[in-house]
């Protein structure tokens, strides 16, 4: 984490390599390095926070998959998903 004033850290990314079927495996992602910006918007509601474990619920995996019929977008492969308010 940053200290003395940085306004970047370093972090790792887990990155969707191909899409999946069945349950996903350590071989469809990769980890790699990033960095990510401290500062929030001034007057915004936005907040960081430190991912200590990730999880994949059954929504994530059908996200994962590339179906025929999906209710929602799956994930763009290679990309991080940045969530804002």
């Amino acid at each position: 984490m940053a200290t003395g004033g940085m306004d970047e850290a370093s972090n790792m990314k887990v990155v969707l390599k191909h899409y999946v079927s069945g349950s996903p495996q350590e071989t469809d992602m990769h980890l790699t390095a990033g960095t990510i910006k401290l500062k929030v918007p001034k007057d915004s509601n936005s907040i960081i926070l430190k991912n200590l474990y990730l999880s994949c619920d059954p929504y994530m995996i059908f996200k994962m998959m590339k179906l025929e019929r999906q209710l929602t977008d799956p994930y763009v492969l290679g990309s991080v998903k940045v969530v804002r308010d």
